[in-house]
């Protein structure tokens, strides 16, 4: 087989990898599989590896390449959905501090004005 094939196909069981940590919430394991992906795919794309005599077709790497694309495109989609998530979940936390602090504002008395000058009529 091609070995630029291998590396795509390689490339692409690490996408789909990604997919699934992202849509579990695990960021870091999807970050480092991520970079590996975009390592195994700059080297799936090299001349030498493109220029190697091809027992398949070149229909067959445009294939492979058209999944990764799609594949890419999920990622970003599910990694899009998980941004607006964190968002959503970031303005509730503020929301909830602010009401809390209001509730501690009142639950506390309110000082009596006490002067720090001494009055001389007195």
């Amino acid at each position: 087989m091609h070995s630029a094939l291998i590396l795509l196909d390689k490339a692409i069981e690490m996408g789909h990898q990604e997919l699934a940590h992202l849509a579990a919430g695990e960021v870091d394991k999807a970050e480092e599989l991520a970079f590996g992906r975009d390592e195994v795919l700059d080297e799936a794309l090299k001349e030498e590896r493109l220029a190697e005599p091809a027992s398949q077709s070149l229909d067959t790497l445009l294939a492979k390449l058209l999944e990764l694309k799609d594949l890419q495109a999920r990622i970003i989609d599910e990694a899009t959905r998980l941004k607006q998530g964190v968002g959503t979940q970031l303005r509730q936390i503020n929301q909830e501090h602010k009401r809390h602090t209001g509730y501690g504002r009142a639950a506390r008395p309110t000082r009596r004005v006490q002067s720090r000058y001494i009055s001389r009529n007195s």
